[in-house]
C-alpha cells in the first residue's frame, strides 16, 4: 500500500507539472499581446519626441525578444518560461524608467506613460521571479519529458475508453464531463474538455447514486473529489457496476447505493 501511495504522489506530481506546462504554453499568447502593446507604446513615445531613434531600435530588439519568448513558451513549455517572462519584464521596466530619468536630467518633463509602464513591469517582473522561486521548490524533482508524454498518452486513452468494453472505466457526465480509469487503488479523473486531471485514492473521492430503480438503466448520482461536489448527473448501470466491482476489490470498502 505504501508503494501505491508513493506511486500516486509521483503521478500527482506529474499531473501538476503537466498542468503548469499547459498554463505556460497558453500564456505564450500573452507575450504576443504584450509585444504589441510595447510596440504601440514605442511608436507613441517616438511620435511625441520622447525617445530617439536609438531608443526606438532598442525597443524593437526587446519586442522581438518578447515574441521569441512567447514562441519558446509555446514550443517548449517549462517552468523556465516564467523566469524568461520576468527577465523580459525587468529589461522593459529599466528601459522605460531610464527614458523617464534621462528626460528629467535633460530638463524636460517626466514621461507619464514611461513611468507608469516602467513601474507596472517592474512589479510584474518581481512577481514572476517570486513565482518561479516557488515553482523550483514545488517541483524540485521534476517529471522527465518521457513521463509527461506517457501521461498525455494515458489521458488520451482514458478519454477514448468505453465502460461497456473496459470494466476499469467510468463515464461520469457531470460538469465538467469526467471519464475515470480505475487502476489498482488509484483513480484517474480526466475531463473530456480542457486539461483538468485528478489522480486520487479511494478515500479522496466519493460517488453516490440514488437507491430507487427507475427502469431506465440510469440513476441520479453525485460525485465529489477532494471535497468538491459536482452537479448531479445520470450514471448508467454499466459504469456503476464497474465502480461497485472495483470498490469490492479494495479492502474494507463498499460502494454506497
Amino acid at each position: 500500500m505504501i508503494d501505491e501511495d508513493n506511486m500516486r504522489l509521483r503521478l500527482q506530481n506529474v499531473a501538476a507539472y503537466r498542468e503548469l506546462c499547459r498554463s505556460v504554453q497558453r500564456s505564450g499568447r500573452e507575450n504576443i499581446v504584450f509585444a504589441m502593446i510595447m510596440f504601440g507604446l514605442a511608436c507613441f513615445l517616438y511620435v511625441n519626441g520622447q525617445v530617439g531613434v536609438a531608443s526606438l531600435i532598442f525597443y524593437g530588439i526587446l519586442i522581438a525578444g518578447e515574441v521569441l519568448v512567447g514562441l519558446f513558451k509555446w514550443l517548449v513549455p517549462t517552468a523556465e518560461g516564467v523566469l524568461l517572462d520576468g527577465l523580459v519584464l525587468l529589461v522593459f521596466a529599466f528601459l522605460n524608467l531610464g527614458i523617464a530619468y534621462l528626460r528629467v536630467q535633460q530638463g524636460a518633463g517626466p514621461s507619464g506613460p514611461a513611468i507608469f509602464f516602467g513601474l507596472y513591469m517592474l512589479f510584474g517582473a518581481i512577481n514572476r521571479f517570486r513565482y518561479y522561486s516557488q515553482l523550483r521548490k514545488l517541483f524540485a524533482d521534476r517529471p522527465a519529458p518521457e513521463h509527461i508524454a506517457w501521461f498525455d498518452e494515458l489521458v488520451h486513452e482514458i478519454r477514448a475508453a468505453d465502460p461497456h468494453t473496459d470494466q476499469l472505466v467510468l463515464d461520469l457526465p457531470t460538469r465538467p464531463y469526467w471519464k475515470a480509469k480505475l487502476l489498482g487503488s488509484t483513480v484517474f479523473f480526466v475531463a473530456n474538455n480542457g486539461h483538468a486531471v485528478w489522480v486520487v485514492g479511494p478515500d479522496e473521492f466519493t460517488l453516490k447514486r440514488e437507491k430507487t430503480e427507475r427502469g431506465t438503466g440510469y440513476r441520479k448520482a453525485v460525485l465529489s473529489i477532494h471535497g468538491e461536489a459536482f452537479p448531479e448527473f445520470d450514471i448508467d448501470d454499466v459504469s456503476w457496476s464497474n465502480y461497485a466491482k472495483w470498490m469490492a476489490s479494495l479492502p474494507t470498502t463498499q460502494p454506497t447505493t
